[in-house]
């Protein structure tokens, strides 16, 4: 998969995680339209900076252990920023990333292997 197929396949499905978590939560915030383009906005900010670390670091410490530092890292950035653009509480826009980069690791993990 190239870098921007795996851009265009994150965004589109972790903006729809993003603005069904706000809708049905009904958390204060901008809305679910912001949080869901928040979220893509945060996920185009982010992917190129973990595409090339990834490719830095799966073949010196193999996949599962950069998969899941870099995940981490990615989840807590695009937490703040959604957080930001969104005016959700800093906690939750972390829950809104965790679940978003979770499921969009789940899809692209299923479509590479």
């Amino acid at each position: 998969m190239l870098e921007i197929e795996a851009l265009a396949v994150s965004a589109a499905i972790e903006a729809p995680i993003a603005w069904i978590i706000v809708r049905f939560a009904r958390w204060p915030c901008r809305g679910p339209l912001h949080a869901a383009l928040a979220s893509a906005v945060a996920t185009a900010v982010t992917h190129p900076q973990l595409w090339a670390a990834a490719e830095w670091a799966y073949p010196r410490f193999g996949y599962w252990p950069s998969a899941a530092g870099l995940e981490t890292l990615v989840v807590l950035a695009e937490g703040a920023l959604i957080a930001w653009m969104a005016k959700l509480t800093l906690g939750r826009a972390m829950l809104v990333s965790l679940a978003a980069n979770l499921a969009s690791c789940l899809v692209g993990f299923l479509l590479l292997h």
